[in-house]
């Protein structure tokens, strides 16, 4: 047999496998008189009741459990007496047996989910158990006023914007720069600080780093680093740090003279607007400063 015949020949035993255990699952789960002829099970019920099987020997030709052949052969001895065994049938098993919903009960559900708002499902299963001791569960509430309806409404999904409306529209336009401290390796006390840079357009991660210690140099080579994978910002946004601030709107930072940065005199240090803190992810917030490239 060559390669591809193998193979279509174990596809087939698989399928054939698959469709056994599926019909096997099906037949396990109807009732007893759609799996057995009337006749087999009241075979099986006689030689059960002259003692020729056991109760787990008959259980198991029926597949029954035994308190389930119990109740059938009880069933039959009954229509025997009664001179009826060649046409007992075996009656259904299962259903629902719980006893109906107090009138009581049943106009609290209506009252409460068919006022405005309606109430919550939790709220009315907790108020029929404090004013009528009657039990409910949440999901049962909830299938009531589906079979009523009076089920809640259901909110329409709403379409989410590709693009956030307060994110920038134009990669490269601003980037954000932060220092975030943490205690990033559990064997150790001291919080490194992780310098991040994302563009705020495409929320691309233009930079991460670890460092020691938050310092000029830590910047000098994180800086340079980013502009080379990824080139200069139009805006760079960063936090409230001696290195980018001084109180002199003429004067210099010793980081931007080194890097030919000059701080706009219209972007003083602020705290940040509504607007700009939705921008900020967690490692991004506090005051800042807008620096520009000449």
């Amino acid at each position: 047999m060559k390669a591809g015949e193998r193979s279509d020949a174990r596809r087939k035993d698989g399928l054939r496998t698959r469709t056994a255990g599926s019909l096997f699952a099906f037949e396990k789960h109807q009732q007893l008189i759609h799996r057995h002829a009337p006749s087999f099970i009241r075979d099986v019920l006689d030689t059960f009741r002259q003692r020729k099987l056991t109760a787990t020997q008959a259980a198991d030709q029926l597949d029954v459990s035994p308190s389930r052949l119990y109740a059938l052969a009880t069933a039959y001895l009954c229509a025997r007496a009664k001179k009826q065994g060649s046409l007992w049938l075996p009656g259904r098993s299962g259903g629902n047996h719980a006893a109906p919903w107090p009138q009581l009960v049943l106009d609290l559900l209506d009252k409460r989910l068919n006022c405005s708002p309606p109430c919550p499902y939790s709220f009315v299963a907790s108020e029929a158990l404090r004013l009528h001791h009657f039990k409910l569960d949440r999901a049962q509430v909830r299938r009531w006023a589906l079979q009523n309806h009076l089920a809640h409404a259901v909110p329409p999904k709403k379409v989410r914007a590709a693009v956030r409306r307060w994110q920038r529209q134009r990669i490269g336009e601003l980037w954000q720069l932060d220092a975030s401290p943490h205690r990033w390796f559990p064997a150790s006390n001291i919080a490194f600080p992780m310098l991040n840079m994302l563009d705020d357009c495409s929320r691309l991660f233009t930079g991460s780093k670890l460092y020691e210690r938050e310092l000029l140099l830590s910047y000098f080579d994180f800086l340079p680093a980013a502009f080379l994978a990824h080139g200069r910002p139009l805006q760079l946004y960063v936090d409230y740090h001696s290195l980018f601030f001084t109180h002199d709107p003429d004067a210099l930072t010793n980081w931007a003279g080194r890097s030919n940065f000059t701080t706009s005199a219209c972007a003083t240090l602020h705290a940040p607007s509504q607007r700009q803190s939705r921008t900020r992810t967690p490692i991004l917030a506090g005051p800042a400063a807008t620096l520009f490239r000449q």
